[in-house]
């Protein structure tokens, strides 16, 4: 990296267009005050100013590197680190926080900044020793995961159910009302499919890599892998993170969805894999 600092922050452009969508939308709301009630029109103009300024704080954010710091920036100040103040890393999802020794700063790049994925890069390269292998020997799905496809799936079960009664209880129904409940039932088939067809743990042994499925276990070896790359899928709602194993066999394994956060699992087996690989 060269000794200018590096920043990571949207396009100047977005934020613009930004603006200017939520202005339009501001006049818009002002100008239909002769149709709409007052209290309506507070209403939706008090909505409009939380987005936004949620909107504004996330398009915003920054993260500044150097060769001896780290920094966040965003609307309400900035925090940095030297990189030999880093005492230990947590996260959760996509995201990876910086602790220094004392506990009283904590940094947090935004996971949807672009170039995200050489925040972590330099994370892993200035501060390799936090990502020791030996420390994270097994790495599996956290709770806050498991809440979340239990509720997915209490949602897509509720809707099979509710959309059965309607066409019980609807006297001379024709079988295009029991349509949705077949289409909400080959989504959760789907959703529940790709989650649990993932693998549900890590655990590192030495040169040798042990995924746990739900009804399986694979155990890969370190020189069986050319590569540990982070990777993501483009969504409407952001980036989808996960951790690719790219086998000598050109086959892939995708691992995502695991504790303690996708960028501390990545940085983890790239160490494990660059210390244990014969053939790196």
């Amino acid at each position: 990296m060269s000794n200018e600092p590096r920043v990571y922050r949207q396009s100047s452009l977005q934020v613009i267009l930004m603006i200017v969508a939520f202005s339009v939308l501001g006049i818009g709301l002002v100008i239909s005050m002769a149709f709409v009630e007052f209290q309506y029109l507070l209403l939706a103009l008090g909505v409009l100013g939380v987005t936004f300024t949620i909107a504004l704080y996330s398009q915003t954010l920054k993260t500044i590197i150097s060769d001896s710091e780290i920094s966040t920036q965003s609307l309400l100040g900035v925090k940095s680190l030297r990189w030999t103040e880093i005492s230990r890393v947590s996260g959760g999802g996509n995201g990876i926080k910086l602790h220094n020794f004392d506990g009283d700063v904590t940094l947090a790049p935004s996971t949807q900044l672009p170039g995200y994925e050489e925040i972590v890069e330099t994370i892993g390269s200035k501060r390799p020793d936090l990502f020791d292998p030996l420390e994270y020997k097994e790495m599996k799905k956290s709770w806050p995961a498991w809440a979340t496809i239990v509720i997915f799936a209490i949602f897509f079960i509720g809707m099979i159910l509710g959309f059965i009664f309607a066409f019980i209880n609807t006297p001379n129904s024709s079988a295009a009302l029991f349509l949705p409940a077949g289409m909400s039932s080959i989504l959760l088939i789907v959703f529940l499919g790709v989650i649990l067809s993932a693998p549900q743990a890590v655990t590192l042994n030495g040169n040798s890599l042990l995924l746990t499925y739900l009804f399986k276990e694979k155990t890969v070896l370190a020189d069986e892998v050319s590569s540990v790359s982070l990777s993501f899928i483009q969504t409407r709602n952001g980036k989808n993170y996960f951790v690719q194993l790219n086998q000598r066999n050109k086959k892939t394994l995708k691992i995502s969805s695991l504790g303690p956060g996708l960028p501390i699992l990545y940085l983890v087996l790239k160490n494990w894999h660059a210390k244990n690989s014969k053939l790196v």
